[in-house]
């Protein structure tokens, strides 16, 4: 008869420890056991390129046993290895040796081999697994074979407290990662909240200096359109007369035809050549106010548009933020039409708290994130500090500039960020974004086994935005979820369920 050996899998992760140390174990290093359960095992092992998480039950001489439970996850992506052959060598006592190869996984991720071991006495078991062409050799370690059922033992469990379950299942449904704690050397920071803004180059109000109607037929940019410098947003028909386009266009044609006369008297000797620089200069003036507010003299388009009609330009070149008037709507001179910006360069302006003031004269950098997004963006120039504290914030601006090429961020959006600063800190560093804040503490969640996880309060030290020294909570050499921590979280919790899976323990 078969022993019963299941038990609840969620006890038996409970109880699992993480012995692995360090990053990834030589191929040819036999791995322990990391909690053994009435006479079975649970080891977690990786090796260059994958995880290992086998659960195995306990073995009985001549017996066929319950399936074991191999769990093999790509390091690279986190995700389950798909296909592959396995191979499950086991050697035993006199030269004993038993060999199951299995030619794809059961479901994506899961081996379910079910041994019979002839001999009682201790037994190594190693794996080959055959995927993308390469060989992969992943040591499991050192499983007794006992003579009978009777002959288990009948050890009884006490779970650690604070250990969370969380199966691989869930893992590899879902964004995943873990990181390996590491020495760092990581500049100290200050942190500061700021606001994303244009440079004084890169945002435009575009105003009507003068008055009258929007041409329907005229150009009709919308919001997100890109335009040129120089470009028509608008034509406006002036209907102004006393003050009018069409009055100072006129004035330009009066003087370029006194202009024209004066060369003409000059070459013909009638007047002296102090008149002729008279109507020079007289026309260098009215067309210099002329093209100050947009004007174009007769012909000089090419033959485009009526050059009584006024056309509204963009003065850089840009985005169409906001567009507040409308084809056919009267406008006065002043108008507020368009904004356009230019994202392509965007300032982060950190208002640095007044008792700071004097770390600033240091910063050479810094990282941030705004609302709405957890992407951490950096900032490598300083384009200008303060000079004078806000009175009402007591803050001094930093402005750095932000290349914005994929113009992922917005002018308007408040950020948090730290200003790098000072000599480099060295000690234990985790990625910053397995740093969970909960209720005001910094948490992260410590993988201690395959699916066993464990929640620590760490207090923070200085950040370069990617990682984050940690002064206490993590050693050197654990392993972090990097990605995914919320949802260890809602395990912990007991929001995330664990099934059962079939696995044997």
């Amino acid at each position: 008869m078969r022993p019963d050996v299941r038990s609840s899998r969620a006890a038996t992760l409970a109880a699992v420890l993480w012995s692995a140390g360090c990053g990834s174990p030589a191929a040819d290093d036999a791995a322990a056991a990391d909690h053994s359960h009435a006479g079975g095992g649970v080891v977690t092992h990786w090796t260059e390129a994958l995880e290992l998480f086998v659960e195995y039950p306990p073995h009985v001489r001549g017996v066929a046993s319950d399936p074991w439970g191999i769990h093999l996850t790509w390091l690279e992506d986190w995700k389950p290895v798909s296909e592959g052959r396995l191979t499950l060598l086991l050697r035993g006592p006199g030269g004993a040796r038993e060999e199951i190869v299995l030619q794809a996984p059961s479901v994506p991720g899961v081996y379910n081999p079910s041994p019979t071991l002839p001999e009682t006495g201790i037994w190594r078991a190693d794996l080959t697994l055959s995927a993308r062409g390469v060989e992969h050799a992943i040591p499991v370690g050192q499983l007794q074979v006992f003579a009978s059922a009777e002959a288990l033992p009948h050890d009884v469990e006490v779970p650690p407290p604070g250990l969370i379950a969380f199966a691989k299942e869930q893992q590899w449904s879902m964004p995943f990662e873990v990181a390996v704690a590491d020495e760092r050397r990581i500049p100290g920071s200050i942190t500061a909240t700021g606001e994303i803004v244009a440079p004084g180059n890169g945002l435009a109000h575009v105003s009507t200096p003068v008055a009258g109607l929007l041409l329907v037929q005229g150009p009709s940019p919308v919001p997100g359109d890109a335009v040129r410098a120089g470009e028509t947003l608008a034509l406006i028909a002036p209907t102004d007369v006393d003050a009018s386009y069409a009055r100072m266009r006129h004035d330009v044609v009066r003087a370029e035809r006194e202009a024209a006369r004066a060369e003409r008297l000059f070459a013909a000797g009638a007047i002296a050549e102090r008149r002729l620089e008279e109507a020079r200069h007289d026309l260098e003036l009215t067309l210099a106010a002329f093209e100050t507010i947009g004007g174009v003299r007769e012909g000089a388009d090419g033959g485009g548009p009526d050059p009584n009609v006024y056309r509204l330009q963009s003065p850089i070149r840009g985005v169409i933020s906001d567009r507040h008037v409308a084809p056919g709507q009267h406008v006065e001179v002043g108008t507020h039409a368009f904004t356009v910006v230019n994202p392509d360069t965007l300032w982060f302006v950190a208002r640095v708290p007044a008792r700071h003031a004097e770390a600033v004269s240091a910063v050479s950098g810094a990282w941030f994130t705004v609302e709405g997004a957890s992407h951490t963006h950096t900032a490598s120039r300083v384009v200008s500090v303060g000079t004078v504290i806000d009175p009402a914030s007591r803050t001094l601006p930093v402005r750095f500039a932000v290349s914005n090429a994929d113009a992922e961020l917005k002018v308007g959006l408040l950020a948090e960020g730290h200003l790098i600063l000072g000599a480099p800190v060295e000690g234990v560093a985790v990625p910053t974004r397995a740093i969970v804040d909960e209720d005001g503490l910094s948490v992260v969640y410590v993988k201690l086994g395959g699916e066993a996880f464990q929640r620590r309060v760490v207090e923070t030290g200085p950040s370069d935005g990617s990682w984050t020294i940690v002064l206490s909570g993590v050693a050197r050499g654990e392993q972090v979820v990097a990605e995914g921590a919320y949802q260890v979280r809602l395990a912990s919790l007991g929001e995330a369920e664990i099934s059962d899976h079939g696995h044997p323990h």
